[in-house]
């Protein structure tokens, strides 16, 4: 392959990992600005998990026989006179966890339930179910920006 276009590659794969690391950064502050939102009590209109994807490493040491889930969840909500549907559980990590994590987010809700959703009083329509950050979005964005790094250092030598 051509010096220049591998360098275009490189520089374009460092663009992409930056803009993970940026998204990833976005989630833990909202998550963490989540905390303090106004809270209300909203109805939980549905919540499943669904299976993802496994990348089947051999010597995987997180591999086991649950595989990897993601939890989602729809709901409907009022601040004021307004009424407002949710669809963001958290911006905890909520896509490529464990089906028993999984479970713990969403026990015990079912259709119809009373759920506490935390919304964003500058923002209303922006809501969760689940406040919060969690070390796996540090986790993602350490790993995106040295994998950046790691990118750059290849692409300088």
């Amino acid at each position: 392959m051509d010096h220049v276009l591998l360098d275009r590659f490189a520089l374009a794969g460092v663009l992409a990992l930056l803009a993970l690391a940026a998204y990833e950064l976005w989630k833990i502050d909202l998550g963490l600005k989540s905390l303090a939102w106004a809270h209300t009590t909203g109805q939980l209109r549905k919540a499943w998990v669904e299976d993802m994807p496994d990348f089947e490493f051999e010597n995987d040491p997180f591999r086991d026989q649950e595989g990897t889930h993601s939890v989602h969840a729809r709901y409907s909500y009022q601040v004021g006179t307004r009424r407002y549907f949710g669809k963001r559980l958290s911006y905890r990590t909520t896509h490529w966890i464990r089906f028993r994590e999984a479970l713990d987010m969403i026990e015990g809700w079912r259709p119809g339930v009373e759920v506490d959703v935390f919304y964003d009083p500058g923002k209303p329509e922006r809501a969760v179910l689940i406040p919060g950050s969690s070390t796996a979005n540090a986790a993602l964005f350490i790993l995106y920006l040295a994998l950046a790094a790691l990118c750059l250092w290849v692409r300088a030598h």
